[in-house]
This record gives C-alpha cells, sequence and structure tokens, in this order.
C-alpha cells in the first residue's frame, strides 16, 4: 500500500523545482523513523556531493538514533549509488526520479535523493529538529562558565563595577538565547558555504574553517548552533574592550544600545553576519588597544598579528579592508608603524585572495536600512549630532577610538543605502561612537 502511495504523489504531483524537498508518502513517515528506535546504517553515493551529505546525514541520524544494520539508509541518486540503483524498483519509481530532491521512507529503507544542484535541500528535513547529547550539554554549559568566570576575574582590574556589568550582559545573554533561537540557516549559506564546508573545498575561507570544525565537532546544524552562540558571546564581550579604557562597565551601553534593536537581532540571526559583526568589533577591540605609539618588538608583533586578523576577516567580510585606512589617519601618523599596518594588511589580503574567494558584494539603492537606522538608533544619533554640534571646532582635531568610529560611520552610512547587510554594522559602529564620545568630548585621548 505504501508503495502504491508513493507512485500516485509522484504523478501527481508536479516535477519539483530545485528550492522544494518533497517527503513521500509523507512528513509523518519521516518524522516517525527518526523516533522509532531502530537501528541505521548509510551508504552514500560515489560523488563528492553525494559522499558530503551522506555523511552529513550519518552524523545528525546518529543524534536520533544508534548505527546498526536495521535500516538501509542511500544518499544520493541511481546514477551514483550502485546500491540505490539495485534497490530503486521498489519504490516503482523512473530512475529519472531520483534526480529530484526528495526523502522515500520504505519500511527497512530510506531514500535521501537529489542530484548536485539540489541534494543539499535534504538538510531541510532536518532543519527543525536539534538534538544535543547530554555530555555535550555539560561540556558547553562549563566551558561558558568558565569563560564568563575569566572574563570576569579581567574586568575586575578594569574599575569597581565592570565586572558586575559584564555579568549583567552575560546573564542578559543566556535569557535571550534561552528564551528563543537566535539562529538561522538561509538557502544561499546552505547552498554555498555550508555544502562547500562538507565538500571540503577552499572555495573560501569561511567554508574552508568551517570544514575543519565540522571534522572537529561534527557537520551538523547543532555544531553549527554552537559556533554561533559563542560567536555571539565573545561579541559581547569585546564591546567592553572597544569602551574607553578608563570606563570599560560602558561596554554595557554599548551593548544595550546595539542589541536592544530588533533589526540588530534579527540581523545577527543569520550565521554569516553574525561572523562578520564578530570580526569588525574584534578588529576594533584590538586596534583601540594596540600600543602604536611605543617602540617596542611587541608593538611590532601586535601590528602583525592585528594586520593578520584584518586580512583573514576581510576575506569574510571585504569591507573590513578599509579599517587600517582610517587608523593610519586617526591615530599618531609620525610613527612608520601606521603605515606597516596598513601595508602588512594590503599585502596579507592579497595573498588570501590569490587562495580564497571573497563573498560577492551586492550593491542596489535601498533606503529602507536608512530608515531602520534612524527609527531604532535614534537615542545614539541624536547624541552624536548634538556633541558634534556642541564641539564642531573639536570634530577635525579628534584622534583614537571617537575619531575611529566617527569617520567609519560617515563613510558606511552612505554605504547602507547600497548595501543593507551592512545595518547592524552601522548600529554598532553609532553605538561604540555615541559612548566615546560622552567620555572623551572635549578631551582628547
Amino acid at each position: 500500500m505504501k508503495k502504491f502511495l508513493i507512485i500516485m504523489l509522484f504523478l501527481m504531483l508536479p516535477l519539483a523545482s530545485a528550492s522544494q524537498l518533497e517527503f513521500y508518502p509523507n512528513e509523518n513517515a519521516f518524522k516517525e523513523f527518526l523516533s522509532d528506535g531502530r537501528t541505521y546504517y548509510v551508504v552514500s553515493g560515489e560523488s563528492e556531493y553525494s559522499q558530503a551529505w551522506g555523511w552529513y546525514v550519518d552524523e545528525k541520524l546518529s543524534q536520533f538514533k544508534d548505527r546498526g544494520s536495521e535500516v538501509l539508509v542511500l544518499v544520493g541518486n541511481v546514477y551514483d549509488n550502485p546500491e540505490m540503483k539495485k534497490l530503486w524498483n521498489l519504490t516503482g519509481l523512473p530512475p529519472e526520479a531520483s534526480l529530484k530532491p526528495s526523502i522515500i521512507v520504505l519500511d527497512e529503507v530510506v531514500f535521501f535523493t537529489g542530484d548536485e544542484k539540489s541534494i543539499y535541500l535534504i538538510e531541510k528535513a532536518f532543519s527543525p529538529y536539534y538534538r544535543f547529547r547530554s555530555r555535550e550539554i555539560y561540556v558547553l554549559l562549563f566551558t561558558g562558565f568558565s569563560l564568563a568566570l575569566f572574563f570576569a576575574f579581567l574586568f575586575s582590574r578594569h574599575g569597581t563595577y565592570t565586572h558586575f556589568f559584564y555579568l549583567l550582559v552575560v546573564s542578559l545573554f543566556a535569557l535571550w538565547i534561552s528564551n528563543s533561537m537566535p539562529a538561522t540557516i538561509d538557502e544561499g549559506f546552505l547552498r554555498t558555504t555550508f555544502q562547500n564546508a562538507l565538500l571540503g573545498t577552499k572555495n573560501s575561507l569561511l567554508s574552508f574553517a568551517l570544514s575543519s570544525y565540522f571534522r572537529l565537532y561534527s557537520p551538523t546544524e547543532e555544531a553549527l548552533l554552537v559556533l554561533h552562540f559563542f560567536v555571539l558571546f565573545f561579541t559581547s564581550t569585546l564591546m567592553f574592550f572597544t569602551a574607553p579604557k578608563p570606563y570599560r562597565e560602558l561596554g554595557f551601553l554599548v551593548f544595550g544600545l546595539v542589541f536592544s534593536s530588533p533589526a540588530f537581532r534579527s540581523s545577527i540571526a543569520d550565521i554569516s553576519t553574525n561572523i562578520g559583526v564578530f570580526l569588525l568589533v574584534l578588529v576594533a577591540a584590538l586596534t583601540l588597544n594596540a600600543k602604536f605609539t611605543e617602540d617596542t618588538p611587541k608593538t611590532i608583533g601586535q601590528i602583525f598579528l592585528l594586520s593578520l586578523v584584518v586580512a583573514v576577516g576581510s576575506l569574510v567580510w571585504p569591507y573590513l579592508i578599509i579599517f587600517p585606512l582610517f587608523t593610519f589617519f586617526v591615530f599618531p601618523t609620525k610613527s612608520i608603524r601606521n603605515s606597516l599596518y596598513v601595508g602588512l594588511s594590503i599585502a596579507f589580503f592579497i595573498l588570501g585572495i590569490n587562495v580564497f574567494s571573497i563573498p560577492d558584494i551586492s550593491l542596489s539603492f535601498d533606503l529602507s536600512p536608512l530608515f531602520v537606522l534612524l527609527k531604532e538608533g535614534i537615542l545614539q544619533l541624536i547624541l552624536i549630532l548634538y556633541l558634534l554640534f556642541n564641539f564642531r571646532r573639536s570634530i577635525l582635531n579628534m584622534r583614537g577610538g571617537k575619531a575611529l568610529f566617527f569617520w567609519l560611520l560617515v563613510v558606511f552610512i552612505p554605504l547602507l543605502a547600497y548595501s543593507s547587510q551592512c545595518l547592524p554594522m552601522v548600529q554598532y559602529i553609532s553605538a561604540a561612537l555615541a559612548v566615546r564620545m560622552i567620555c572623551e568630548l572635549p578631551t582628547q585621548t
């Protein structure tokens, strides 16, 4: 009867498009397979795509079931998987049907089908389900708790109340992620970055880094979720390092101004955007805490490391490469160390693009991100305009952190009208600038 229903569904439904995954006989059959307690073993096709997604299916199913021999799971299509070709007649379907993205559940065999252009869609079947082993949960909680205590101890040396404000941020962060799922995997990320990571290609630096991470952890959404949470955690922590050094506790204000924006929270749910924001905050923190004015081997080492971080970050978020150009103007320019920073950053970036491709930058004129920035960042924008008006004679003489964020804001606001992906970055820059201007104007750093 199940075989007859599958045949009828294939005949009645139009051919699946490249953006649709089909379940046969229905999605409930797949849910039952995940929870029926039977063991499984995976046989992948011979193509690199089938093997990559077979690795994913095997690891993902292991979160729900034990490996064994009760149910055979086939991944690929009849043209690259000999075992699937041998058993395909059980479905009663023509061979070309196996090229469509689908999941066919029979009594003792489950087919995950698709060609190299559509097989990535089998991830959609698992995306609603997250499951962690008990050991993973304990390790992650211990790691997060230890990191929070470490940074709290570190911040206790930067003021009387800094570590209390930091622990408050950690508490708010934990409350936020426990009441929502601030992570999404869109189809573009799935088709390119995630799939390339499974394939182990060096198409982009992010794919290459994720591939290494997957081999250490697992090639699943759970691994991405863990990475996403820790990137958010470090972004929140680094915001304290971008506050003025005598007032590290104002990192809490930067965090509050940024994370209070619904648009910001929605934007960083995207994993790629979250990593981009993290890289911007990381480079800002390293730059503002580097000692450009000292002439020591340690300073040269810091500049070398900072240049490398900027170049690596620019391979993931290309706009970051302009960062050294601004530091050249806003930090003391008498030293050749600024020139060394700019030169090394550009040199490392050029070397990087000879190995990895950079993400495509799509520009289209759209004023809606500017209106969102105005609506949700009105507090810091009014504050910035007020301080600039009252201390307008000091603008051109600004140096240090406030000048860095000011000129970044001047450049990125017009860019925001053409690249909406920059919205969370601009929101962070405006918040950091507002906090620094409160502390530093009319004095100079």
